[in-house]
């Protein structure tokens, strides 16, 4: 796939969307909300881990905007967010795993589509 600026702006603009997703996903978790403190306790996760997964997301936002950052951003992101459907899989319903498996495709090819920014460059 070309680096053409349409293509460009679309990333960008996914870039912007996603980023905004996790850091809606993040502050809950940082500031130990409710809902995500019983959520990590029911699929029997700590919360330290709560914490851990709130930095990392916090963290892979901002680095979806810093060029050399942006495609390891995005790998980790994915992989962040594939745990979140294996645990949403797991233990809910599978229509809880929906929005982090549209996440998941999202941030794959932010990290494929920043990488091959990279490349081109």
């Amino acid at each position: 796939m070309s680096n053409t600026p349409a293509r460009s702006r679309l990333v960008t603009i996914l870039s912007a969307v996603v980023a905004l997703a996790f850091v809606g996903a993040a502050i809950p978790k940082l500031m130990g909300a409710e809902h995500m403190v019983s959520t990590f306790e029911r699929f029997g996760l700590s919360l330290n881990f709560l914490r851990f997964i709130g930095v990392a997301e916090l963290a892979g936002a901002v680095g979806l905007f810093l060029p050399r950052l942006a495609p390891l951003a995005a790998g980790g992101l994915a992989v962040v967010v594939a745990g979140a459907v294996a645990e949403h899989l797991m233990h809910d319903p599978v229509a809880q795993a929906v929005a982090p498996a549209v996440l998941l495709v999202l941030c794959v090819f932010l990290a494929y589509s920043r990488g091959h920014e990279m490349e081109t460059r």
